[in-house]
């Protein structure tokens, strides 16, 4: 198979609908999101929506049966500025997220970490630590993103009021404290789940600690040192010299010219680049690696010419 012969070198191959289907989980959530968010506007303010009727966690609901309010409170938004604040955040580090851990990973992530965020909240109401109020929003999923990417990204600087920039950690550490601090005197009405936030957090920390994985064919935990792999030895059998004569007149076949021999030598490096690529990223190459992918896209352009 030639260089050109690869999906990855086609011009023009894909339409817009495969342009869709290509967006990753953080993108699908945030469309999602914001389109259950347009639907609960349609009848005027959106908490008087017949979709958070059905769908915000309720402790007396859920005690009734209604489990699915654990989950769906992921999608629903109390506000458009509630909305902006926890898909901008998603936004900004699900997508580095995603890329460590894999889609499917990531998804699981974003939903189990808000339904325990959910039933953190469910067992302090049970307790009666926390008010029996109602909560929507993405917030508990959100802050067990932010958790996960303070311990992978502890420097990465964030904007604080979106104009102070700080570094992640610090800023995940006043959030916790400032939830920390609301639980004390909770009252009925408060606009603030504090306790939602409190279990995505600690959910967020268990899951870095744990090295626990939902997919065991998710990619690598992003924890662990990479092992380089190994060159796998092939012993090739070579024939036995053949010293019986050439009969006079028989076609006698011609050995691969050497630029067709560098070809497949420079096809068969570009698949093991590649696939390095696909599995650890760009950043992953090394400069002899990356020469390598411009001689491969050098050689495609001669042939196209």
């Amino acid at each position: 198979m030639g260089i050109q012969d690869r999906d990855y070198y086609r011009e023009d191959s894909r339409g817009f609908f495969d342009a869709w289907g290509r967006q990753g989980a953080t993108a699908w959530i945030i469309i999602i999101t914001s389109v259950v968010f347009f639907g609960q506007c349609i009848n005027g303010h959106p908490l008087s929506s017949p979709l958070v009727e059905a769908g915000a966690y309720s402790q007396t609901k859920v005690l009734e049966g209604e489990v699915w309010r654990m989950v769906t409170p992921l999608f629903l938004h109390a506000s458009l500025f509630h909305l902006v604040c926890n898909m901008l955040i998603l936004y900004v580090i699900g997508s580095r997220l995603e890329e460590l851990y894999g889609s499917r990973e990531f998804l699981t992530f974003y939903l189990v970490s808000g339904t325990f965020a959910q039933s953190f909240y469910l067992l302090a109401q049970v307790a009666a630590i926390a008010p029996p109020n109602l909560s929507v929003g993405a917030s508990g999923a959100v802050t067990a993103l932010m958790l996960l990417f303070a311990f992978h990204f502890p420097r990465q600087q964030m904007l604080l009021f979106m104009v102070i920039p700080v570094p992640i950690w610090a800023l995940v550490v006043l959030y916790i404290a400032i939830d920390i601090f609301g639980t004390v005197g909770m009252r009925p009405g408060a606009g603030v789940a504090h306790f939602v936030h409190l279990g995505g957090a600690l959910f967020g920390a268990a899951y870095y600690q744990l090295g626990f994985r939902f997919h065991s064919r998710s990619r690598r935990s992003p924890r662990r040192p990479e092992r380089r792999a190994k060159p796998k030895l092939r012993i090739v059998p070579v024939d036995p010299e053949d010293n019986t004569p050439t009969p006079v007149g028989a076609a006698v076949e011609s050995a691969p010219r050497p630029k067709e021999v560098a070809d497949e030598q420079l096809e068969a490096r570009l698949d093991q680049v590649l696939e390095k690529v696909s599995k650890y990223g760009q950043e992953s190459l090394t400069p002899d690696e990356r020469a390598i992918l411009v001689r491969a896209s050098e050689l495609y352009k001669k042939r196209r010419k």
